[in-house]
């Protein structure tokens, strides 16, 4: 921005939960997915931070539709069977994630600048201009974006504000689910903020002070956020997420879902070599191609008669060709043959003995298959995500975009992030919310903890929120 970096803001309140914030100690970050149940456990705070506890499981089927819970019971016996399998043992401090397109809403708005006095009484009329249901039955929060060279643009009559809203009845039942998991919540947060906080706020790479674009790749959608300097700015939702993926391989490889979704997992990969191909035909490369309808200049009709000029010389002819008018004669034509001497066999050259194919590893080839089924998906995620991109840049034309981070559960689908570097120009990369903290935790294999990482972001952002905003105090 011209005249300086913008100084980051706070993040917005948490939504929904007004007990006090405590300080210190453990804390437990729980994001209740569609599919799966994240959970993280943090200790310490700054260069002692430490993560010692985290686990991943299904969330049972039936307890949550449309992102909110249904069955708060049976979903909290699953949390806390997780707690128990994961070696959590604080129980007393949970941050815990809103999400769910139709009950929740995050978005960046601009409003007239204004006193924060001000501010707060435009807030309860503003809105209802932007959430799709009603807005005497929610919880909101907001927070208005410090930005120096905005507040002294006098040319500039407008100021940003970040708004997050979510239904009252969902948080109610988010609340009754973490009761009966036995949490004790200090905060409800909402999943872009909490993500950032992870992958930004904690980060070694000093993205704090870049433009970073953050991919959370979830079960039914993917969040979008574009992140100013460490402070959100642009946070989309597209439908589409990792359900999408696996109906795509259902679809071309005719499975059940549950059979796709292993397929997904264990053969997902993205072939760089075959991005923009065709993909369509019979086999996995296209239809092969066919001799029919195809004029080779050295196809030749060996049952033609030659023509007549070719023995005699002239039209009608027959008869014997003489010797030195047969135009494929050249035995006078030949330096190397002296006239009247016999010819002498020439010698013949050994043929190479043809190389035989090497075959294709078969499971070189499923994967291939895989990815021709997840090709659709995948072109129509960057186009959404290229979208997002160029929205941000219409806004904040001198802004550049420094780096793409995925994470979630499909962000571990490999060559993904090639891809989209391949797709965007812009450099990507598998983030690792576990970078710049020390784990402790030893439930799981090195390989294994790299496998879980992407999914584990937002529940990474909800356990620190204490240790990140606390230091900004």
């Amino acid at each position: 921005m011209p005249g300086g970096k913008t100084k980051p803001s706070p993040q917005p309140k948490a939504v929904a939960v007004r007990a006090p914030r405590p300080s210190g100690g453990s804390f437990v970050g729980l994001d209740i997915g569609s599919q799966t149940i994240k959970v993280v456990e943090v200790t310490g705070s700054g260069s002692g931070l430490r993560v010692t506890a985290f686990g991943i499981d299904k969330t049972p089927l039936g307890t949550i539709s449309q992102g909110v819970v249904s069955d708060p019971k049976t979903l909290g016996a699953a949390i806390k069977a997780l707690l128990n399998k994961s070696g959590v043992k604080a129980r007393g401090k949970c941050v815990s994630a809103a999400s769910g397109a139709a009950a929740v809403v995050v978005r960046v708005i601009e409003v007239p600048k204004m006193s924060l006095s001000e501010l707060a009484e435009t807030m309860k009329w503003e809105v209802e201009r932007h959430i799709p249901f009603s807005a005497t039955d929610v919880e909101m929060s907001y927070q208005k974006i410090d930005d120096p060279a905005v507040d002294a643009d006098e040319a500039n009559p407008n100021m940003e504000v970040l708004l997050a809203c979510a239904q009252r009845d969902m948080v109610f039942a988010h609340l009754e689910t973490l009761k009966a998991a036995g949490l004790t919540p200090v905060a409800i947060d909402v999943e872009p903020l909490a993500v950032g906080r992870a992958l930004i706020n904690l980060s070694s790479q000093g993205l704090k002070d870049k433009n970073v674009v953050v991919v959370n790749l979830g079960a039914s959608m993917t969040d979008v956020g574009i992140f100013k300097q460490a402070t959100l700015r642009f946070p989309r939702t597209i439908p589409l997420g990792g359900d999408n993926f696996t109906q795509a391989v259902a679809d071309r490889l005719g499975l059940p879902m549950d059979a796709a979704e292993d397929e997904k997992k264990q053969n997902g990969k993205i072939f760089m070599d075959l991005v923009n191909q065709p993909t369509d035909g019979g086999g996995i490369f296209g239809s092969a191609p066919t001799d029919a309808g195809i004029s080779s200049p050295f196809d030749v009709d060996l049952a033609a008669p030659l023509p007549p000029s070719l023995y005699s010389g002239g039209e009608g002819g027959g008869g014997e060709v003489p010797a030195g008018d047969n135009p494929f004669d050249i035995s006078y034509d030949n330096p190397f043959d002296t006239p009247g001497a016999p010819a002498e066999a020439a010698p013949v050259a050994a043929l190479a003995p043809e190389t035989a194919p090497v075959p294709e590893d078969p499971r070189t080839t499923r994967q291939k298959e895989v990815f021709y089924a997840l090709s659709p998906v995948l072109g129509e995620f960057v186009m959404e995500l290229q979208r997002s991109i160029d929205y941000f840049k219409s806004r904040y034309p001198t802004e550049n975009i420094d780096q793409v981070l995925l994470c979630g559960g499909s962000a571990s689908i490999p060559g993904l992030a090639d891809y989209v570097q391949y797709q965007t120009g812009l450099t990507a990369v598998v983030a690792d919310p576990f970078a710049g903290v020390n784990v402790t935790a030893r439930q799981v294999s090195l390989d294994a903890r790299a496998q879980m990482a992407p999914a584990l972001a937002v529940a990474m952002g909800l356990a620190t929120r204490d240790a990140v905003l606390g230091a900004g105090r």
